[in-house]
């Protein structure tokens, strides 16, 4: 299948035109949704071409182009056969310059945002990643657009780490953007970590890092942004992670025990709690666990079976499935 995926990166519309840096964007979920969305497409025999309004502005031209059957361009010309469009934000004015014969389908990233009406009019179907997203968009589209396809990462992409550091410090990860009411649980997971007995790095972008500079900066190892293509090399150092939303699946991919905090505290991921916490991309939210409770959490990660951590993500969180599941989806709407 010839597939066309279209995004809009420049002002960063999906988040409002904030993380700038420099002439780009610290973009992190959508960006590694995309990457691993395009890869997982092109492993399964299809060709995507990727367009954007701005080729400079994005940043993962350069690692899109390494990708066998993708391609990235700024020219929306339709002439090139299409099957089907994947829509992404700020893809209006792109997609009105294919025919409306060409199927559509909406990548919903923000659960509770409404498309435009004219987005609306023209997609098939909104592919919702969460049950909470499929909720909100179901608010006010038409029956039966909204559908639901929990997300997945690229497992080839992050090899497994399998043994844990012995005879260190265990290294704990805290990954998350301080920003939009994350930085207070965050703050309060770095607060109860004991950052004696830890080594831990705290990694996310936004106005909280700098509060937690200036509380922590001298017991952790602080980094405010690392690309979504880089993250596999950190990852691999690490023993537990605590973390929300694609950071938790890259974590749980590697097979590193996951804790997830976020818009709230809702402990290590398990098999008997991953369910439950999908219904919110795994943000934490609505969880009422005390983040006191973090060093608890970390000492059962630490005694986790990093095999079963990846065999969880294999049947949650496979990018694979997701394509799988879109395509079936695809057959049914041409018929």
């Amino acid at each position: 299948m010839h597939i066309t995926y279209l995004i809009g990166v420049g002002g960063n519309p999906l988040y409002d035109g904030k993380h700038r840096e420099g002439n780009r964007y610290h973009t992190y979920g959508q960006h590694t949704f995309v990457l691993d969305l395009v890869r997982a497409l092109c492993r399964g025999g299809h060709e995507v071409r990727l367009v954007v309004d701005d080729l400079d502005c994005f940043a993962l031209t350069s690692a899109l182009r390494e990708v066998s059957s993708a391609s990235v361009t700024d020219e929306t010309s339709s002439r090139q056969g299409t099957d089907l469009l994947l829509v992404d934000e700020g893809a209006d004015e792109m997609l009105a310059r294919f025919p409306d014969e060409t199927p559509a389908f909406r990548i919903v990233h923000h659960a509770g945002r409404r498309s435009s009406d004219r987005v609306v009019e023209r997609c098939a179907r909104f592919i919702c990643m969460t049950e909470n997203s499929l909720s909100l968009q179901g608010s006010y589209l038409p029956q039966n657009r909204p559908v639901l396809i929990h997300q997945g990462v690229d497992l080839d992409r992050f090899p497994q780490a399998s043994v844990r550091h012995v005879g260190e410090r265990p290294r704990v990860l805290v990954h998350g953007r301080m920003d939009s009411g994350r930085e207070a649980v965050m703050g309060r997971v770095m607060e109860h970590l004991d950052r004696k007995e830890l080594l831990v790095y705290a990694l996310g972008d936004g106005p909280g890092f700098w509060e937690a500079s200036d509380r922590f900066g001298s017991e952790m190892i602080l980094i405010n942004h690392v690309p979504c293509h880089s993250m596999p090399n950190l990852l691999s150092d690490m023993d537990v992670v605590v973390s929300l939303g694609r950071g938790a699946m890259e974590a749980m991919a590697t097979g590193i025990p996951t804790i997830c905090a976020g818009y709230g505290y809702g402990g290590l991921i398990t098999e008997d709690t991953i369910g439950i916490l999908m219904r919110h991309n795994l943000t934490g939210a609505h969880c009422r666990r005390d983040p006191a409770r973090v060093m608890e959490d970390v000492h059962h990660a630490l005694d986790a079976d990093r095999y079963e951590v990846r065999a969880l993500a294999e049947r949650w969180l496979s990018a694979d499935a997701f394509v799988e599941r879109m395509c079936d989806l695809y057959a049914r709407v041409v018929g």
